[in-house]
């Protein structure tokens, strides 16, 4: 392992949940590299600290609305049917029921197959359509799990973004939305990195460089800086000097801060 492979894992070396051959190799990156020992003290002691920090205030009923005006703008422009939705087509049900779907076309094209082994079948205009349609059920389940109360089903709603092959805009605006004002650490994290898929996207560049100031955690913070440094470049420099100076801000994250601009060649 490299500084930058090290750099990358501290935090999971800190929480202890590496596997047990790459806690041996940052092991021994470590005992030969006095700077990466120096970031994994600095991160240590903002470790520690994290239980001292109070919560940052959020404005959960405007989030709320937010999130629900996108929501329905989505659910109206991709459901056909919307008396169905409104008598009791919950996106549970129609999860279920398209997965049940699924399963019996996925077998019956099974069968069709054995039957006649050397055919190959023509594309099947229904397998695509019903692709499609779950596909749609899995994102507006996503999006009910990111509103969630329970941080837990909030953040399986940010992982299960991880299995959407096409996500929708309203995805992205939903996860954007969860790094500004999500009031759980662990989200905020796991946010992050659910958005490295997207970090081609200007929108997400521009939303990860406007929710840096926003955050209070160090821990947030650091991820957040390494995310605006590799996807927005020079873009987010202005952002990351500021927290440089900031003498407010935790001695660790500045730090961050500061060697993101340097590695970007931009000076303090």
């Amino acid at each position: 392992m490299d500084c930058q492979d090290i750099t990358s894992t501290l935090a999971d070396h800190l929480a202890g949940t590496l596997s047990d051959a790459d806690m041996a190799a940052v092991r021994e990156h470590l005992r030969g590299c006095a700077s990466c020992r120096e970031e994994l003290a600095a991160l240590d002691d903002t470790w520690q600290m994290l239980g001292e920090i109070a919560p940052e205030p959020v404005d959960s009923p405007a989030m709320r609305a937010r999130f629900d005006a996108t929501l329905a703008g989505y659910r109206h422009a991709t459901t056909p049917e919307p008396e169905a939705v409104r008598h009791g087509r919950s996106p549970a049900r129609l999860f279920w029921r398209g997965a049940a779907a699924a399963a019996v076309l996925v077998v019956g094209v099974f069968i069709g197959r054995a039957s006649a082994p050397h055919q190959q079948p023509a594309g099947d205009p229904q397998i695509g359509a019903l692709r499609t349609e779950l596909s749609e059920v899995r994102e507006i389940l996503t999006l009910s799990l990111l509103q969630q109360q329970s941080a837990s089903e909030r953040l399986r709603g940010v992982s299960s973004t991880a299995q959407l092959d096409q996500p929708g805009n309203e995805v992205v605006t939903a996860l954007l939305d969860t790094l500004m004002h999500d009031e759980n650490v662990n989200v905020r994290l796991a946010t992050i990195d659910a958005l490295q898929r997207f970090a081609a996207r200007d929108v997400v560049r521009r939303g990860a460089i406007a929710a840096l100031p926003q955050q209070k955690s160090p821990l947030v913070q650091i991820a957040l800086i390494d995310f605006v440094a590799a996807s927005a470049g020079t873009e987010g420099s202005a952002t990351l000097r500021a927290i440089a100076h900031d003498s407010t801000v935790n001695d660790a994250v500045r730090t961050r801060a500061t060697r993101a601009l340097q590695q970007l060649g931009e000076a303090l």
